[in-house]
């Protein structure tokens, strides 16, 4: 999914992850190969965010893994099966009590 500006900066207070800039030279081969994401990495690998199905409101997301690092200096991306984790981010502002973070609030 495409985060609105907002989004970005509720996951970003959640975890303190900003996610790849779109001027990135990387940018558009991310787009051609897994769509039109607001994407993020870690040192595990890149992630989307996804809402569930029957959030229509998309107040939440969790993190879905598309790829893996291939090489231990994190310079080259290998794809796979998308694989959720178990980092869900509330993506409105609000209420901190509500806020849902797993895996320590990281992707």
């Amino acid at each position: 999914m495409k985060l609105s500006e907002a989004q970005v900066q509720a996951v970003e207070e959640q975890t303190g992850l900003q996610p790849i800039p779109e001027d990135n030279p990387a940018m558009q081969q991310l787009k051609d190969n897994f769509g039109d994401h607001t994407f993020y990495v870690d040192e595990r690998g890149l992630y989307v965010l996804e809402t569930p199905a029957d959030d229509t409101e998309e107040t939440h997301a969790t993190a879905v893994q598309v790829a893996s690092w291939s090489d231990e200096s994190c310079t080259a991306l290998q794809a796979h099966e998308p694989m959720a984790t178990d980092a869900v981010f509330k993506l409105t502002p609000g209420d901190d009590d509500e806020e849902e973070t797993a895996a320590n609030g990281k992707a």
